[in-house]
């Protein structure tokens, strides 16, 4: 993917550079910029256009990088305190499996009362029969 990022910075770069070199009159044009708003006016001095395209490109760039900077602090913020959540929930799931295996095993009351009556049954004579000999 970086090869294929930079062989399209080269093609752009040589765009651009053509671009320059095939409209060297046109772009060495000066141009004046002119603001006027409630009685307020302010001009730039005459330029060339070619300096005023530069500094609109330049400036776009770092806008976007500005945002994306801004962007990415946020998903890795974001990512941060997801991952500090997923950390805490193994912790604890750690604990409850250690809790769960660290407990004796109590075998209940009930559980012993099934045992008597398949044994009666494998003998061949009815549970109550047996219980009241």
């Amino acid at each position: 993917m970086r090869v294929i990022k930079v062989l399209f910075l080269l093609v752009f770069f040589f765009v651009c550079m053509l671009f320059f070199v095939q409209n060297t009159a046109i772009l060495e044009t000066p141009l004046l910029l002119k603001l006027g708003a409630f009685g307020f006016m302010v001009q730039s001095p005459a330029v060339p256009f070619y300096v005023v395209l530069l500094i609109a490109f330049v400036a776009g760039g770092l806008f976007c990088t500005l945002y994306f900077l801004a962007e990415k602090v946020r998903l890795a913020t974001s990512v941060r305190s997801l991952q500090n959540k997923v950390n805490a929930m193994e912790k604890q799931l750690a604990l409850q499996k250690k809790s769960t295996v660290a407990a004796p095993l109590v075998t209940p009351s009930y559980a012993a009362a099934p045992t008597a009556t398949v044994a009666a049954d494998a003998a061949g004579a009815p549970a109550d029969k047996k219980a009241d000999a």
